[in-house]
């Protein structure tokens, strides 16, 4: 009597995002701790600039230190979010580590999936981290700092555009400054969006670079002159935090709607353009 060899089925997951669990681990220790603590190191260091001659001159008007550093901060993260975004997809495919993981039983959807997740974690966690430890620090500022006018002076600040160029304003309330991060992170959240995809169509990573500065200015510059046409955009986003940090009442539900979609909407793009790549 000979005993015929079993026949095993052979358990396979095929479903398209298999592999996420570990893709997006991978993922988060490229952001933490070391490019989140770059971004905060970086976002502190800003505010001590202006910080240390504000304090020097005496002068103490609020809206100096708080206006330039709120500015330049902001300047800076969306500049690192691109740079630091350039080559979350393109450089993967450079080194042969695209080709290599999509050989393993990681789906590709789950690779492109990670890694919007994870950059959108470490530049929101950035964005949550340097404000909530600055928000202290502007609240000490504005009990010296000069926050009122005179009423011979109202004519002047009136006229003069961000309250006499910032040098009377108030620091907003913890719910509205709370608000403008949350559409700074949204800003950063969507560049990573937009870097993801372009990785993922472009073979040139100083094109893939360009392009985003080149939607960086495009944000700037469709806020300075469509910002009502275009508030149902991230350029919402650039208007909420302008408007907020001059504690006027803004619209935040319905640009953040929209940058989220046009976020997902830019990740299911990079995924479709990935999922069609020849990577080798």
């Amino acid at each position: 009597m000979t005993a015929e060899p079993a026949s095993l089925s052979r358990i396979e997951t095929n479903h398209p995002f298999r592999g996420i669990g570990g893709m997006l681990g991978v993922e988060l220790r490229v952001w933490f701790p070391w490019r989140v603590l770059l971004l905060t190191i970086a976002g502190l260091g800003i505010y001590a600039t202006i910080y240390i001659p504000w304090r020097i001159s005496g002068v103490k008007q609020l809206g100096a230190l708080f206006l330039w550093s709120m500015a330049l901060w902001l300047i800076f993260l969306l500049f690192a979010t691109i740079s630091l975004s350039e080559g979350t997809v393109l450089g993967d495919i450079e080194r042969g580590t695209a080709s290599w993981l999509v050989g393993m039983p990681i789906g590709r959807p789950a690779v492109i999936a990670a890694k919007a997740a994870a950059s959108a974690a470490g530049v929101s966690a950035a964005v949550y981290i340097v404000g909530g430890v600055l928000y202290p620090l502007f609240e000490a500022a504005s009990r010296e700092g000069v926050t009122r006018f005179r009423v011979d002076e109202l004519t002047e600040v009136t006229s003069a555009p961000i309250g006499k160029w910032g040098v009377y304003v108030t620091l907003p309330e913890a719910g509205q400054y709370f608000a403008i991060l949350t559409a700074i992170a949204l800003l950063g959240v969507f560049l990573v969006a937009v870097m993801i995809a372009l990785g993922s169509m472009i073979r040139s990573r100083t094109a893939v670079f360009g392009m985003g500065l080149a939607c960086f200015a495009a944000l700037m510059v469709g806020w300075l002159i469509a910002r009502d046409a275009l508030a149902v955009s991230p350029v919402g986003l650039v208007t909420a935090v302008t408007e907020g940090l001059q504690t006027k009442p803004i619209e935040l539900a319905v640009p953040a709607a929209a940058t989220v979609a046009s976020s997902l909407a830019l990740v299911a793009l990079a995924t479709w353009n990935f999922g069609r790549r020849e990577l080798s």
